[in-house]
């Protein structure tokens, strides 16, 4: 590729990462969605989080369908589905129409979720495939704040318009088609297959992004409820909301220092900051500022956290296994972004509580024991961490 073109395939390429975590633009309509369609606290919240359980099932189908029909025309197929899944409330606001486009949705990102960074490996290589993959994770937080301010936007309009946020999809996948050259299968040579196993270490970590991903998206699920409890549906949650990935983003480019010069501490830093920003939206009652703050702090850990069980992988698995190690953790977070509605649920039907931020005394209570536990492994008590 000349310079002019690899520089568009770059754009092109790094685009469509910008709808990956497109399913949370929708988080600041919660309260009117609720209203509009008569359902409960719990069944508007599962619609946010709906997409996980398609995005899980696609994302292991799509190393299939790129062998069949190609990486370009699977992710192609991802973004129209996407797309399509994603404004179909508009043209019918019925909880049974959302929900079946919340899993179209789901459907379509999870069809390119992997392909996504492993069409930048394949198309580009030395310090411009390095870059590239950094810049397509901010690409990621870049769509996400660009979209829930989009959805607020709308929202002015009416709750069903917000969904109009997804037909970006449509434009992307133009820019797409049009400048990303089809990659080139290369013949693999035969080589005896062994058998590795996945360290049980690993499943550890995927236990362990599920919880994380599950209390953050709880956070950004609920905020938007309890935000109306407090200032009522005239307040806006989708602003608030839409600078969660701008400090994400912060947060990130922070962490190569940090862990520079605190190594295996970031990660307990990270973990504090979790269970004090939980015990600020726990203890909010009518605070906008104190929910405010919970809401803000919660964005560090994940972006501190995430890093450093990449890096475990590598530690712990072999060149082999490294790529379904990954993908594991990749499952793990939708999993966890599928459970935070119900661990909701079941936390307030156990304590008995009817407040909304009453499951957050609860999470606070696992980021502890975690804590506890992450605190023990990296001084070498328990042995769960170590290399196989």
């Amino acid at each position: 590729m000349t310079n002019k073109n690899t520089f568009a395939a770059g754009i092109g390429v790094l685009t469509i990462s910008m709808m990956l975590t497109s399913s949370q633009a929708i988080n600041g309509v919660i309260p009117q969605m609720r209203a509009a369609l008569h359902i409960t606290q719990a069944q508007s919240e599962l619609l946010s989080t709906a997409p996980s359980i398609t995005v899980i099932l696609f994302i292991l189908l799509s190393s299939y369908l790129a062998k069949q029909i190609g990486m370009k025309k699977t992710i192609l197929a991802g973004m129209l589905l996407a797309g399509v899944g994603g404004i179909l409330p508009i043209f019918s606001a019925q909880f049974a129409t959302v929900l079946a486009s919340r899993m179209i949705l789901g459907a379509g990102l999870g069809l390119y979720n992997a392909l996504a960074v492993s069409y930048i490996s394949a198309l580009f290589t030395g310090n411009t495939r390095a870059t590239l993959l950094g810049v397509r994770n901010s690409m990621e937080l870049i769509g996400q704040t660009v979209l829930i301010f989009a959805a607020g936007l709308l929202l002015n309009i009416s709750w069903t318009f917000s969904f109009a946020v997804y037909a970006l999809a449509f434009p992307i996948a133009l820019l797409f088609y049009a400048k990303v050259p089809e990659t080139q299968s290369t013949p693999t040579p035969t080589t005896p297959k062994v058998k590795e196993k996945i360290p049980a270490a690993v499943y550890a970590l995927v236990l362990f992004a599920i919880i994380m991903v599950m209390i953050s998206n709880a956070i950004s699920v609920r905020f938007a409820s309890i935000a109306a409890q407090i200032g009522g549906n005239q307040l806006n949650p989708s602003n608030y909301l839409a600078l969660m990935p701008v400090l994400g983003i912060i947060a990130g480019l922070t962490f190569g220092g940090v862990y520079k010069h605190l190594k295996q501490t970031t990660m307990h830093i990270a973990m504090t900051c979790f269970i004090i920003a939980n015990v600020l939206i726990a203890i909010s009652g009518h605070s906008l500022p104190v929910l405010l703050a919970g809401l803000f702090l919660s964005s560090i850990p994940c972006a501190w956290c995430f890093p450093m069980i990449f890096n475990q992988l590598d530690r712990l698995t072999t060149k082999n296994t490294v790529n379904l190690a990954t993908g594991l953790i990749f499952v793990g977070c939708n999993i966890g972004n599928f459970l935070a509605p119900l661990a909701m649920q079941v936390t307030q039907s156990l304590t008995g509580s009817t407040s909304l931020t009453g499951p957050f005394y609860v999470f606070a209570g696992i980021l502890v024991v975690l804590l506890l536990l992450n605190i023990e492994v990296s001084r070498g008590k328990l042995p769960l961490l170590k290399a196989a």
